[in-house]
Parts: C-alpha cells; sequence; structure tokens
C-alpha cells in the first residue's frame, strides 16, 4: 500500500493558519457541484469536457481503434512511445509495461512491454483512491452519501472530539487535519507505514480512523492513504453487506456499466475495501475509467457520476497550502510553495489519477485525450516520465484546433 510517485511530489506539506470558515467552505462545495468554474478567487477557469463523438462507439465491450489522425504529430508520438520503454530495469524489463492513448474516443496508440498485453491485469498503487472518489460519487448521486455533513465514524462520535466536524469533504480534499501524512520511512515511523505493514494492517480503516486531528479541519493539505481508507470504509457502511456487498456494488454501478470486467479489487480482513492502493485492471480498463471523467461522469447516455462531480474533482482543494491536488486526483495546476509540479510541460487541462511507480492515468479535457500509463519506475525518475507523458500528450492538437 505504498503510495508514491516520488517522495518530492507527495511529500508536500507546507504549513498555513489561514483556515476559512465553515460556511464559506459550504458555499464552495454547492458552487462547485452546481458546475460554478469560478470556485476561489484566482481560480483558473475549468476547461470544457468534451462531448462524446456522435459517430464514435463507447467502449464498454470494445475500444474502437484507429491510426493517429493526420493533424496528431505521429513522429513525436513514436518517439515519446520509444522514450517510455527505453529505462529498463531488473531481468532486463521495460520500466514502462503499458502505454495507452485514447483520442477523440478511438484506441491511437498503445504498447506493451514483453510478456504483458491488452488483457494483463496490472496494479494501481494510488489511482485507486480515484477509483474510491468515484464511488463516492455514485453514492452522492443517489443521495446516500453527503459531502458536507460530518462524516460517518463512530470514532469521531464522543461529545466534544474536535474530528466531529471532519466531513466527507474535508477528506477527499485530503484536508481533514488528521496526523495521517504518508511519510513513508524505514524504519516504520509514521501512521501510514504502521497501517500498512504493522499494528492497522487487519483493520486499516479502524486504525486510520483513530489518527489525533493537528490542524482544524479543511485548513491543511497533506496527502494520505490512511485519509482514503477512511473514505473507503464510509463507503463500505453506506453500501453495507460487508466485502460481498460492496463488491457486487462497485460491479453493478461502476465496473460493468463502463466495461471495466477485468477489474479486480482488493479487501482486508475486516472487509474493508483497500480503496488507497489496490486494484487491479487492464491498461484498456484504466482508460475506460479515465475516459468516464473526460465525458463529464456520462457512458453511453447513462449518468454514472452526479452532474458537476467531475467539475469538484478537477478544482484545487482550497487549503491554502495546496495548488495541485483536487477531490482525489492531481491537478495540472501551478504548485504552492514546497509542492512539485505534476506534469510540467502538460496543458493546464489535465487532471490525473497516479500512483506509486509511475502509474498514471492522464486525462486531458483541452485536447479530448486518456493517456494511461503502467510500470515501474527503477531506473526512471517522476520528472523524466513526466517530460515524456507531456510530450505525448504535446503530439495532439488542441481541441480548439480541430473545430
Amino acid at each position: 500500500m505504498i503510495d508514491l510517485v516520488d517522495r518530492a511530489l507527495l511529500r508536500q506539506r507546507c504549513f498555513s493558519k489561514r483556515p476559512p470558515a465553515d460556511a464559506y467552505r459550504v458555499l464552495v462545495l454547492v458552487a462547485v457541484l452546481a458546475s460554478s468554474l469560478t470556485v476561489v478567487e484566482g481560480a483558473q477557469r475549468l476547461e470544457p469536457l468534451p462531448p462524446q463523438p456522435p459517430v464514435v462507439p463507447w467502449p464498454t465491450v470494445a475500444w474502437r481503434e484507429a491510426l493517429p489522425g493526420p493533424d496528431v504529430d505521429r513522429q513525436q508520438l513514436e518517439h515519446e512511445l520509444d522514450a517510455a520503454f527505453a529505462a529498463v530495469g531488473r531481468g532486463g524489463l521495460p520500466d514502462t509495461r503499458a502505454v495507452v492513448v485514447v483520442h477523440h474516443g478511438e484506441l491511437v496508440a498503445e504498447r506493451y512491454a514483453n510478456g504483458y498485453g491488452p488483457t494483463t491485469r496490472l496494479p494501481s498503487h494510488s489511482m485507486a483512491k480515484s477509483v474510491t472518489q468515484a464511488l463516492v460519487g455514485i453514492l452522492v448521486r443517489d443521495g446516500r452519501l453527503r459531502l458536507e455533513t460530518p462524516a460517518d465514524v463512530a470514532a469521531w462520535g464522543t461529545p466534544g472530539d474536535p474530528r466531529a466536524t471532519i466531513t466527507l469533504n474535508d477528506l477527499l480534499h485530503m484536508s481533514s487535519g488528521l496526523d495521517d501524512a504518508d511519510d513513508f520511512v524505514y524504519p516504520p515511523e509514521s501512521r501510514a507505514m504502521e497501517m500498512t505493514f504493522g499494528a492497522g494492517a487487519g483493520d486499516v480503516a479502524t486504525f486510520a480512523a483513530a489518527a489525533p486531528l493537528l490542524h482544524p479541519p479543511g485548513t491543511f493539505w497533506a496527502y494520505s492513504t490512511p485519509t482514503t481508507m477512511i473514505v473507503s470504509a464510509i463507503i463500505g457502511r453506506a453500501v453495507g453487506g460487508g466485502r460481498d456487498g460492496m463488491l457486487a456494488f462497485m460491479h453493478r454501478e461502476l465496473f460493468d456499466p463502463i466495461g471495466m470486467r477485468a477489474a479486480v479489487p482488493e479487501f482486508d480482513a475486516a472487509g474493508t475495501f483497500l480503496g488507497g492502493s489496490y486494484v487491479h485492471a487492464s491498461a484498456r480498463d484504466w482508460a475506460r475509467f479515465g475516459y468516464l471523467y473526460l465525458r463529464d461522469g456520462m457512458w453511453d447516455g447513462r449518468r454514472i457520476l452526479p452532474a458537476g462531480w467531475v467539475d469538484y474533482t478537477r478544482t484545487p482543494a482550497p487549503a491554502a497550502n495546496n495548488g495541485t491536488y483536487g477531490a482525489h486526483f492531481w491537478l495540472n495546476r501551478p504548485p504552492r510553495k514546497g509542492q512539485s509540479p505534476v506534469l510540467p510541460g502538460a496543458p493546464p487541462s489535465a487532471f490525473c489519477a497516479i500512483g506509486f511507480a509511475g502509474q498514471g492515468i492522464v486525462v486531458v479535457p483541452s485536447h479530448d485525450l486518456v493517456v494511461v500509463r503502467l510500470g515501474e519506475m527503477e531506473k526512471w525518475t517522476w520528472p523524466e516520465l513526466g517530460g515524456t507523458l507531456a510530450r505525448i500528450i504535446e503530439a495532439f492538437p488542441p481541441v480548439a484546433a480541430t473545430r
């Protein structure tokens, strides 16, 4: 369950003393879910999400495959795909195991390392956090969860417990204020490590919910796998039925409708979905997941995610020390002091599900594009990988240039 993309990227822990008022936080949330594009002062306008091309079938059963269009720089695309597989790690295997590129709803580029292919399941690592976020969205759509009310965590219900005001919105923004940030160091010194490999491993959500409060909820951003495990347990309680109930819900409401039939989530011994780190799926399935967000949560006429959810996803969390994180997705926005850029050189419209060792789903509304990269990072660094992904995107024209 180690969830680092790169230590410099994820250990972004700047301090701030400027908490927004509770009323302001609620207004921000309401505005976002109403699809407002000016959520916080100085915020960039959100790039419109492109519609499904009328002549392109939805990839529920299979992706429509096509060559890159004449307006695509095919030479640059091929060069960067070569670069993606150039770094070789243990056993002579390329660090990159799979790349899939979807443009205007068609699969236009796909490459795999030897021994891997379109049906190979590959691990999510922290991309699972974005799957967890989608499950919350489905329950919000149905009125079974609310973002702005105190989170359903029994351990915080004691009168006077300062954690009682933490909302699901705070948790999705990684702004709970809990002392549970992902400082993965050896020997284990953080709650995240102890949850993953120590005393908390059998019941990760209970262990995560026991964290004390360090900051007023909503005021301080810190990336945290334990936070996602608290969210996962909240989903499980809303769904009911334990592990089997959760698994059935995930397939019925998310995986099966969009064609992610190879997806396999993992659970801990207590029956909680390990939504911080563990979903296995093919590269094509991960592209479907990204495509759902590119298409504003709609799929073949069916609304999977509630209206406004994708805009909520890709709007920066309001904590003053954050510029690159939305609601369980990373954003290619200007970082705050102490943060690192997510994809330097890529369009600011890009938002990403990212996991340890460079797993990534990059959604680029300005280019009607989804890029999936899966593998390891034994010989590569995140800046090198991020540069390659940015140049893959650069090979495709902006949507406005094709109109």
